[in-house]
């Protein structure tokens, strides 16, 4: 039997979102900061890797929701921007997580851009409580057109230019990493994401060193 092309073409869009077999991991630092690493090479995968070599830029976003028995709950986000530079032929990237610092990195290669992505440790959220969590990561694939570069560009020249974000009395802590999350999710533009890819993430066994 065969499909309407329409159907056909929804089934082969779902197969090609369909997440990597791999999983993150996370780990619970000293300081209660939840970090996520390993996470998958979706930047290979033939929806993505097209929009790496536009010249544009594509962000993806990161988020967490980490639960555990007896209903807590926290969520997190960190974004990582890439953007292929032809003139010099390398690759930008900037890495805003929850704890509000700025991370770039220019790497001179695809192959080196993908052993980056490997190697990231992301502090997702802050301030949990020790023992075990049941931590959700999903990763959004945003490119930006033409017109939408404008933004992206402000994001890397403006919004992150003092490389960290501003700092805040102790006390309001909670509130920053607020703020971080929510500038974090305003500045994807999440509904143009182009694919979404979700995991339970696995725990790892070393703690992270915070």
């Amino acid at each position: 039997m065969r499909l309407p092309l329409g159907l056909a073409a929804l089934l082969l869009a779902a197969a090609a979102a369909a997440a990597p077999t791999d999983v993150p991991v996370y780990q619970l630092a000293r300081d209660g900061t939840l970090v996520i690493g390993a996470l998958p090479d979706v930047l290979s995968r033939r929806e993505v890797r097209p929009h790496l070599t536009t010249g544009l830029t594509t962000s993806f976003v990161v988020t967490t929701v980490a639960r555990r028995e007896g209903g807590a709950k926290s969520r997190g986000a960190a974004r990582i921007d890439v953007r292929w530079e032809p003139w010099d032929e390398v690759f930008l990237t900037v890495v805003v997580a929850a704890d509000g610092r700025v991370r770039r990195e220019t790497l001179a290669s695809f192959e080196r851009l993908t052993a980056w992505w490997r190697a990231q440790e992301l502090p997702l959220a802050r301030g949990l409580a020790p023992g075990p969590w049941e931590v959700s990561v999903e990763l959004s694939v945003v490119p930006f057109s033409q017109s939408e570069e404008r933004d992206a560009q402000r994001w890397f020249s403006t919004t992150v230019a003092s490389g960290e974000a501003a700092p805040r009395p102790a006390s309001e802590g909670a509130s920053r990493l607020d703020d971080v999350v929510d500038l974090l999710m305003a500045t994807s533009i999440q509904r143009r994401s182009i694919v979404r890819y979700a995991w339970k993430a696995g725990p790892q066994a070393a703690p992270a060193h915070r």
